[in-house]
C-alpha cells in the first residue's frame, strides 16, 4: 500500500473502531457504576487551569493517538490490508502502544493539580502490573510462531487458532488486555474519587482526543488478540477483512462484558493480583508451549 493510502486507511480504522468502541461501551454500562476512560459524555469547553502547563497538557492526547495510529500499521486486516508487514512486529507493537501510558503520563504531570498527578501515578503503577503478564502472554505465541510478524503468526495459524493450543495464554492476554486499555474492572486512573483523573481536567479538543485514543486502545488491543489468538483475517467463505472485524468486535464484547461483572480494583490489589496470579500463569503458559514445540505439536517447521 501507498503512504498516503496507509495514513488514509489506519485513520479511517482509528476512526471506525473508536466510534464503535463507544457503541459497545454504551451497551455494557450499568447506570451506577464507574463510567469508563471512552464513555460517552458531554466534551464542553475548552478549561483553563491554573499552573498547568502550556506544552506538556496539550502534549499528551496527541502522542496517545499518535501512538495508536502507529501501532495500527502492523494490524493484518485481510491478504494485503496491512501497512507494513514488519519482522519485529509483535516488539514494534508493545513499544508503541504504551505511547498512550506516555501521553497520560505527560497530560497529568502537565495539569499540576493534586487528582491529576495521583491519575499519574496511578498509570504508572498499572504499567508495572499488566507489562509482565502481558509479555508473557505474547512470548508463548511468539514461540509457537517462531516469528514476531503479525503476518507470519497469523499464517501460522492456518490449520489450528493458537486460542486451541494455548487457553491460559488467551485469558491472559484478555485480563492484561482490560488493564492496558483501561477498562472495568481496572478503572483506578480515573475514578470519580480522583475527579475523572487526567480526563476530568480536560475539555473541549483536549477531550475529544483522549476519548478518540482511548477507544482507540481498546480496539487495538482486541485486533491485536485476534491476530495473535484467533488466526487474524483466516477463515471461510466470507471475506479476511471481514472475519477480522467480526473477531476484533467479538472481543472487544467479550472483554467489556466480562469486566463488568467485576467490582472495580484497587492498584493494590491490581499488582497483587498480577505477581500472585497473571504472572504464575504466564509462566506455566510459556511452559507448556514449550512442552508441545517438542513433541510436535503445532504448526509445521519448516
Amino acid at each position: 500500500m501507498g503512504m498516503i493510502a496507509t495514513a488514509l486507511a489506519i485513520l479511517a480504522a482509528l476512526g471506525v473502531g473508536a466510534a464503535l468502541t463507544w457503541v459497545l461501551e454504551r451497551l455494557f454500562w450499568q447506570p451506577g457504576s464507574e463510567p469508563g476512560p471512552a464513555h460517552i459524555a458531554e466534551i464542553g469547553r475548552n478549561l483553563d487551569i491554573v499552573n498547568s502547563d502550556r506544552w506538556l497538557l496539550p502534549a499528551g492526547p496527541v502522542v496517545a493517538l499518535a501512538g495508536v495510529a502507529l501501532a495500527m500499521v502492523v494490524v493484518p486486516f485481510g491478504p494485503g490490508l496491512i501497512g507494513r508487514d514488519l519482522r519485529i512486529g509483535v516488539f514494534y507493537v508493545i513499544v508503541v502502544i504504551d505511547f498512550v501510558v506516555l501521553g497520560l503520563a505527560l497530560a497529568g504531570w502537565g495539569t499540576d493539580t493534586p487528582d491529576a498527578v495521583e491519575a499519574c501515578y496511578r498509570i504508572i503503577a498499572q504499567l508495572v502490573a499488566y507489562v509482565v503478564p502481558l509479555g508473557l502472554a505474547y512470548v508463548g505465541v511468539i514461540m509457537m510462531a517462531r516469528s514476531l510478524s503479525t503476518v507470519a503468526i497469523v499464517e501460522a495459524q492456518n490449520g489450528l487458532w493458537f486460542v486451541v493450543l494455548q487457553p491460559i495464554g488467551f485469558v491472559l492476554y484478555l485480563v492484561t488486555g482490560l488493564m492496558q486499555s483501561y477498562r472495568a474492572p481496572f478503572l483506578e486512573p480515573f475514578a470519580v474519587s480522583i475527579g475523572g483523573g487526567v480526563l476530568g481536567a480536560c475539555g473541549g479538543w483536549s477531550a475529544l482526543l483522549w476519548r478518540i485514543a482511548l477507544a482507540g486502545v481498546l480496539f487495538l488491543v482486541a485486533a491485536i488478540g485476534a491476530v495473535l489468538y484467533l488466526g487474524g483475517p483466516n477463515g471461510p467463505v466470507l471475506p479476511g477483512w471481514v472475519w477480522m472485524i467480526i473477531k476484533t468486535y467479538g472481543l472487544m464484547a467479550l472483554m467489556l462484558g466480562l469486566g463488568r461483572t467485576v467490582r472495580p480494583l484497587s492498584t493494590a490489589s491490581m499488582l497483587a493480583l498480577s505477581w500472585k496470579i497473571l504472572i504464575p500463569l504466564g509462566l506455566l503458559n510459556v511452559l507448556l508451549v514449550g512442552g508441545f514445540i517438542l513433541l510436535g505439536i503445532g504448526p509445521s517447521r519448516p
